[in-house]
């Protein structure tokens, strides 16, 4: 199993870069996590198909780095934990 976590993305909506997410493929369970530097959770999702916009309780987040955690199981059992620094740049 294998997946792709990139560290920045644009959510500026002019149509390129603006959501966060992985690329993965055969993803039998999923979890991803993206914290703020205070650590309180921004988003939280259990579908590797789902993609962060950028948005906390409906308003853009600051500019700056947050913190993923991406739990996920591949078809023969594995399950894989990466965590590191995703920048968000407006």
């Amino acid at each position: 199993m294998s997946f792709y976590i990139p560290n920045t993305f644009t959510p500026n909506g002019d149509g390129l870069n603006d959501t966060f997410g992985i690329a993965g493929e055969a993803l039998k369970e999923f979890r991803m996590q993206i914290f703020n530097r205070w650590g309180q959770l921004v988003f939280e999702s259990g579908n590797p198909n789902e993609r962060w916009d950028g948005t906390y309780q409906g308003d853009k987040v600051s500019e700056g780095v947050y913190v993923y955690k991406v739990t996920a199981q591949g078809p023969t059992g594995k399950r894989e934990t990466k965590e590191g620094n995703l920048n968000v740049v407006l």
